[in-house]
């Protein structure tokens, strides 16, 4: 039997795609950068659907990130990307994953983008993702950014600390 051509269907629930869909609600967040909602919640929701619709499979998030262009604007007095952006959208979007995991839906992970700068020459080496930076104007040299430190923070405590906006917008 001669495998699909294509990996992926239209129709297919939960595709990275149906994240980037654009919507205009009322009071939405976006990545200015990348033209894309930022939408944490809606892992909740996937996650209940993988709940109620699929017989609570296992599942994980995959490639969660937040690509900003012209990041050498947010370095500090010491040569550092003060990704601030990057931490909150993390926090939120992990806060849901582990929400999803201790009302017993069987969310495996949370796996970011990329662990390093995205040079990808699909935007010109523009919008960057990794809690790592990559200088390439000074021989690909690498060095943490804010989120690399506040990572490793989170992985050594285990634990974080998230400030939820309640207020409807």
């Amino acid at each position: 039997m001669k495998a699909p051509s294509r990996a992926w269907h239209p129709d297919t629930p939960f595709h990275p795609a149906c994240y980037y869909e654009h919507f205009e609600l009322p009071g939405r967040r976006m990545n200015r950068s990348r033209g894309w909602e930022i939408q944490p919640e809606i892992i909740w929701d996937m996650a209940q659907r993988m709940r109620d619709e699929y017989g609570n499979i296992p599942w994980f998030v995959a490639e969660s990130g937040m690509g900003v262009e012209n990041e050498a604007q947010f370095k500090n007095a010491e040569g550092e990307i003060q990704d601030d952006y990057r931490i909150h959208f993390i926090s939120e979007h992990l806060h849901q994953a582990v929400r999803a995991h201790q009302a017993g839906i069987n969310c495996q992970g949370y796996m970011l983008w990329a662990f390093t700068d995205n040079v990808s020459p699909m935007n010109a080496f523009k919008n960057r993702y990794g809690l790592i930076e990559i200088d390439l104007d000074n021989q690909r040299q690498r060095r943490m950014k804010k989120s690399a430190h506040w990572f490793r923070a989170l992985r050594d405590s285990q634990q974080f600390t998230l400030w939820l906006d309640d207020e409807p917008k």
